[in-house]
């Protein structure tokens, strides 16, 4: 975000402008800069939009600025100080601005708005530049700066036209909590799981309507499909259409705070015990990436002895994530977990008990975390999502995965058969020749439709939450098996001779 000290008035032929810093006279910049037509940046206030066009670049003693008519904007920075009672409604104004900029204004190469681009504009209005002097900003950005201003909003998860919609939950959280939620390295290596938003307002004392503060937490956390229900089949921008209705019916009641307020959830024991965690999982996360193959043939030996990482994971995630729920909420929470590899997730309620697809998901998991940092591809499948789109062609690497159709059975009291669908990239058979890594034709997949039961029991904990004591797989038949082609392109041409 701009600084503050980066914005002041100068007096430019006997007028008062207000001037953004843009480096040191001596820096040079490249000569396409500033020449020919100029761009507009775009003025918000109550939910309208106007265009200013900045006067010229100015050189006041050693610095270079660019200026426009006098106009009172602050840096971002004071959604969590000076303007934080307002910031719902400056929010909803940059999202007005972006949904009705045309494309080339946007720029959208890292499918987030830059934050180096807004201001707030006098109470609760918002100036977003130009992106010619967007361009200039980005050259005389540090790394640092950049990583803040851009990388930090970017969840790797993210469907590409939903991560708008995602800036603006970012930024509703920084004016609740003063702090980006993702900015720290150790929460995007850990699973992008921010401070929590309830905690930090604890630690300030405020209270945000539970509306308002579910209605952040549905934006960050969203899942692959939530996100497609939101933005449709809408552009990026216009995708912004849904914040911006629904923030129309919210209520924002915090005050304005100080800078040190922010250095209070910092300091704070809850936030100390957070970095913790985020550091423990972003170094065991690079480890897996920088050591890969490594770790692969030790999973391959852990299927082998059935016994890899039991007694570790078993002990993370107290409470475990489904505390609260009632028996089949737990079962439901547990398949989550498995269609999204979340380990953790998945053992958090298990006590007692051996779970069959531990090794089967840690080896999934990892293979796609390989992937995902040398080849900057995953290749996961959600098999729920694979099939709502009609069982399409995948490319060539996918992995087509997950649990579907459940259906639960009460057995009695404490136990529960759930009855469900899974398609796996391997066969159950034995027979390896009909497994999918075997085949030798590399133009297809194939894919096992299996009918699986499970049966669970369960055990109350004195803490005040069901465990799971027992998911053995009483059932497991391969139903049927799906020839799946890979998309041929120019890409593959090794795929397209074969």
């Amino acid at each position: 975000m701009v600084k503050d000290t980066e914005i002041r008035d100068l007096i430019i032929d006997g007028e008062v402008k207000t001037a953004l810093h843009l480096g040191e006279k001596e820096d040079s910049l490249p000569r396409h800069v500033f020449q020919g037509e100029k761009f507009d940046s775009l003025i918000v206030k109550d939910g309208n939009v106007r265009k200013i066009r900045y006067g010229a670049i100015h050189n006041e003693g050693l610095k270079r600025y660019v200026y426009f008519d006098k106009m009172e904007i602050f840096s971002l920075e004071h959604l969590f100080t000076s303007h934080r009672k307002n910031a719902l409604t400056i929010i909803r104004n940059i999202a007005i601005a972006l949904e009705s900029a045309p494309k080339e204004f946007l720029n959208l190469e890292t499918g987030v708005f830059p934050l180096y681009r807004i201001f707030i504009y006098e109470d609760d209005g918002a100036f977003l530049l130009s992106p010619d002097i967007g361009d200039v900003l980005s050259l005389l950005r540090s790394e640092k700066e950049r990583s803040g201003e851009i990388n930090a909003l970017i969840r790797r998860d993210s469907e590409d036209n939903y991560r708008l919609i995602a800036e603006m939950g970012e930024l509703l959280y920084y004016a609740a909590t003063g702090s980006l939620p993702y900015i720290s390295d150790d929460v995007r290596l850990y699973k992008y799981s921010e401070f929590p938003l309830t905690d930090a307002l604890k630690i300030l004392g405020d209270k945000l309507d539970e509306k308002t503060a579910g209605f952040i937490n549905l934006i960050l956390h969203a899942k692959r499909q939530e996100m497609r229900d939101i933005m449709g089949n809408n552009s990026p921008s216009k995708a912004l259409s849904w914040f911006i209705s629904r923030s129309l019916t919210l209520s924002w009641d915090l005050e304005e705070r100080k800078e040190e307020d922010r250095e209070r959830i910092e300091k704070s024991e809850a936030f100390t015990s957070f970095s913790a965690k985020a550091f423990s999982g972003a170094k065991r996360n690079t480890f897996f990436r920088k050591r890969g193959t490594l770790i692969l043939i030790i999973l391959i030996a852990a299927a082998l002895t059935g016994t890899f990482l039991y007694d570790y994971i078993t002990e993370l995630l107290r409470p475990p994530v489904s505390a609260g729920m009632d028996q089949e909420g737990v079962i439901m929470s547990f398949y989550q977990a498995q269609n999204d590899l979340m380990l953790d997730d998945m053992l958090s309620a298990v006590k007692k008990t051996d779970v069959p697809q531990e090794t089967e998901i840690s080896t999934l998991y990892v293979t796609s975390r390989m992937r995902m940092a040398y080849e900057v591809y995953n290749p996961m499948v959600n098999a729920e999502d694979w099939i709502a789109s009609g069982m399409p062609s995948v490319n060539p690497g996918a992995i087509i995965y997950g649990v579907t159709d459940i259906s639960l059975e009460r057995i009695d009291e404490d136990t529960i058969a759930a009855h469900s669908t899974w398609y796996t990239p391997y066969s159950e058979s034995g027979d390896i020749e009909n497994d999918s890594s075997d085949v030798t034709d590399p133009t297809y997949l194939m894919i096992y439709e299996n009918e699986v039961t499970q049966v669970f029991d369960f055990e109350w904990n004195d803490r005040g939450w069901w465990n799971i004591t027992g998911a053995e797989i009483t059932s497991f038949e391969q139903k049927d098996e799906h020839r799946v082609d890979y998309i041929m392109n120019e890409e593959n041409p090794s795929l397209q001779e074969a």
